[in-house]
């Protein structure tokens, strides 16, 4: 059984795994495979989350106007603003776009973050949730670090239970992350074995609560002259 999601990884672990070789070549992978799923989202303004402030605060590939990009720093973000998980300094329903890269992994509250991300996205606004898959045989890198994966249906449970709708769900990476020198000895896509890539996407979309419907009233009795009912 994989393990669950740590309250909080350490960051002095996760951090240097990301910034060694094969963890630096999964954020890459990460971001250049999730590119066709962002060229699919249009609006104003998104919330660009990364987990190092190494990595370049530019989302490419974006269609946006604007993208406030944050970086992780100890049990919070720092960058354009400084804030904590569950107290994100954005207005509600003012994002078109939410791009979570590999950040779930160090949230002290995991759900208190993903219910943020529903109280800032605007009606069918978009998250794109990027995380470590501890499906993937690749867990036996990271998990020497002291470093715990996310099972997609732990986020996906967690989406649900903030009000966001799982559209798709990708697997991204190699099955096997890259070595200490760059090389991936699983470039090739495949089909049977996408669940244990390294890394998984996690499209959703906050939905208006839809309307109660208007209870049917009672069939109206037509009534001939000087008849009532009795």
């Amino acid at each position: 059984m994989p393990a669950a999601l740590a309250p909080r990884q350490p960051d002095s672990r996760l951090e240097r795994w990301f910034r060694l070789g094969p963890g630096r070549a999964l954020i890459a992978d990460a971001l250049r495979q999730s590119i066709p799923e962002l060229t699919r989202v249009f609006g104003h303004t998104g919330l660009y989350l990364r987990p190092l402030a190494e990595v370049p605060a530019e989302l490419s590939g974006n269609m946006l106007a604007q993208i406030i990009s944050l970086h992780r720093e100890g049990g919070g973000f720092s960058g354009q603003m400084k804030c904590q998980d569950e107290q994100l300094p954005i207005a509600e329903r003012s994002l078109s776009l939410v791009h979570a890269l590999f950040v779930l992994e160090s949230s002290p509250d995991p759900q208190a973050l993903i219910q943020e991300f529903a109280r800032v996205l605007k009606p069918e606004g978009i998250v794109m949730l990027i995380t470590l898959n501890s499906w993937s045989p690749t867990r036996l890198r990271w998990a020497s670090q002291g470093i715990s994966g996310q099972a997609p249906s732990q986020a996906e449970n967690m989406a649900r239970d903030a009000g966001l709708e799982v559209l798709r769900r990708h697997h991204l990476g190699p099955v096997w992350a890259r070595d200490r020198f760059g090389r991936s000895p699983d470039p090739r896509p495949r089909r049977i074995t996408d669940g244990l890539r390294a890394v998984s996407l996690l499209v959703l979309r906050h939905r208006e609560a839809a309307l109660t419907p208007l209870r049917n009233g009672a069939r109206a009795t037509a009534l001939r002259p000087g008849i009532s009912v009795g």
